[in-house]
């Protein structure tokens, strides 16, 4: 079967992520439709940012725990449970009649998408062949890019409906992909490291002679597999302590530092209140959910080509300062921009007295300049934060550390999410939120440019030479060859979110 049969199984696997995207871009669109602000005692802005929130705390623990059911349960298995928890949530977001059911139920869709978010991208590395990798991890980016821009657009038609199906479609919809991939997920093949892993050697030589095409390939890699899970059994570690070890701290900061910088080039604030900010400088409900759907096309666009084309020639490190560097000078300009030609008042607008139209310009740049922070995000951070989080682990430590990378993205999720709405809405805050957001991602340049090593291309050996590690007994070097496979691996399969 081979190469087809891999990107197939890959791309399906990727399901979870659409649903990540597409459950996380409907957020912005509802909280500003009329139909679902009726239909929930119209929350007030702190009750909105809890609606986001709560969906990232459930995230964040279920990005905790997605190690350990991988680890006994297996991959498939883990994407299974996630599933479940995903249409769980979504019947009850469907369902409810008040903001409190709503919340319960975007707490436990995310405790599902926490798990996908984690497990989808370590299932997709450990299938893949080294040669498509990069790519086949990709894929997980590209489908959340795809999810926010399919979710956006059904917001943008449901909006026309008068009837609380207004909101139920698009927070029905995703129901959906959850059940497609729990029930497809019965023929997608094992991960074949997690089945040497447990003993179950023969079905791993099977499943790898159905992603291989090439007999003389099907052995070396079954080969090469076996050896390096009889290497991580001897040394994996299942102690959380062990990645703050003195070996381990500097790996550790720099995976969940990516993270989290990731978080605080404020591409959030766009992603889940944008629908919130272009109402507030004057465009009606169906015009800003229009922008909205508009924003979410060039994203997923962007992240293919950089996937693709860029961030195996260009590295890691570049893209992220450059990126860091673009998105705070774009943030300053919105930030400007705006609060020299703020929206109309509240006043103004009861009493009829739009008072923007002269203002209609610079509200069109700051849409303008919206457009090209996705675009920075999506050559920058979007995919090179999963990229880098997977490379820099050693196999001893490696689940773990994705985990508590991916679980440091959500928790600062959390807590952006909850205070932008109250930002935004705070009159003395307002347009100077982004200037926060500008100075963090200038200190990000700063400390990527200066403390991040470059990880594209690199052995498992080189990086650690790189970041100055000394040689401990439990850190099993690898042969040359084999490095560069593990270093692969590790990478996408850390590329987890």
């Amino acid at each position: 079967m081979g190469l087809i049969y891999n990107i197939s199984c890959a791309a399906f696997a990727a399901l979870g992520s659409f649903l990540f995207g597409y459950d996380s871009g409907i957020v912005g669109g509802i909280l500003i439709q009329k139909r679902f602000l009726e239909a929930h005692d119209n929350p007030n802005s702190a009750l909105q940012g809890a609606i986001v929130a709560l969906f990232n705390v459930g995230c964040f623990f279920g990005a905790c725990v997605a190690a350990t059911l991988a680890t006994k349960w297996g991959r498939k298995r883990t994407i299974q449970i996630g599933c479940f928890f995903s249409t769980v949530g979504g019947v009850i977001q469907t369902a409810s009649i008040n903001a409190g059911m709503f919340i319960a139920g975007r707490l436990i869709i995310g405790l599902g998408i926490g798990l996908l978010s984690m497990i989808v991208p370590l299932y997709q590395a450990e299938i893949a062949p080294p040669a498509i990798r990069g790519f086949a991890v990709g894929l997980a980016q590209q489908f959340i890019g795809f999810g926010v821009l399919v979710s956006t657009w059904v917001v943008y038609g449901a909006n026309r409906i008068d009837s609380n199906a207004q909101w139920q479609i698009p927070v029905g919809i995703q129901i959906a992909p959850a059940v497609i991939l729990f029930f497809g997920t019965f023929f997608l093949p094992y991960s074949p490291r997690w089945l040497v892993s447990v003993g179950r050697n023969e079905e791993a030589r099977k499943v790898v002679s159905r992603l291989y095409s090439d007999p003389e390939e099907q052995e070396s890699t079954y080969r090469q597999i076996c050896e390096e899970v009889e290497r991580e059994l001897k040394v994996v570690s299942r102690n959380p302590r062990d990645l703050i070890r003195p070996q381990y701290i500097k790996r550790t900061l720099l995976a969940c530092g990516g993270q989290i910088g990731a978080q605080f080039t404020g591409i959030n604030i766009a992603n889940y209140y944008g629908p919130t900010i272009y109402t507030a400088l004057g465009f009606d409900t169906n015009t800003s959910l229009l922008v909205n759907a508009i924003y979410s096309v060039v994203g997923p666009i962007t992240n293919f080509i950089t996937i693709t084309f860029i961030v195996d020639r260009v590295g890691r490190v570049r893209l992220m300062w450059l990126g860091s560097i673009a998105m705070g000078i774009l943030l300053m300009l919105i930030g400007a921009v705006y609060k020299r030609f703020p929206g109309p008042t509240q006043e103004q607008i009861d009493n009829g007295l739009i008072g923007y139209n002269e203002n209609r310009s610079a509200h069109y740049a700051i849409i303008c300049f919206f457009y090209l922070f996705s675009v920075v995000f999506s050559l920058s951070w979007g995919p090179v934060a999963w990229i880098y989080q997977s490379e820099v682990f050693p196999l001893k430590i490696r689940t773990m550390g994705a985990s508590a990378a991916t679980a440091s993205n959500w928790l600062f999720n959390t807590w952006i999410s909850q205070v932008s709405p109250i930002a935004l809405d705070n009159p003395s805050v307002g347009p100077n939120f982004f200037f926060m957001f500008m100075s963090t991602n200038f200190f990000v340049a700063m400390y990527t440019f200066f403390f991040y090593p470059e990880t594209k291309g690199k052995t498992l050996e080189e990086l650690s030479d790189a970041l100055g590690d000394e040689k401990h007994a439990d850190d099993i070097p690898m042969e040359q060859g084999a490095g560069k496979t593990e270093a692969a691996g590790s990478t996408s399969s850390q590329d987890k979110k």
